[in-house]
């Protein structure tokens, strides 16, 4: 309830400000963080697994975290 409360009065005090939020523009913002997330946590796992010996799967995770993240810059 509080949550939704301050997330009201935040939309409120952006439109005094000249800014208009849209839905689009959180959910996407949410979505990045969400995958710059995906992105820590799969770096993490690739050097967990580098010490015991199971190089293979570390490298192809740290392709996809490094895939991913020049994805997410060119936006």
């Amino acid at each position: 309830m509080d949550n939704s409360q301050n997330y009201v009065k935040q939309i409120k005090n952006a439109k005094r400000g000249g800014y208009t939020p849209t839905i689009a523009k959180d959910i996407n913002k949410h979505k990045i963080q969400k995958a710059q997330r995906l992105i820590d946590q799969w770096r993490k796992l690739a050097n967990e697994l580098r010490p015991q010996m199971q190089l293979d799967m570390a490298y192809t995770l740290e392709e996809c975290a490094q895939d991913l993240d020049q994805i997410l810059r060119m936006k």
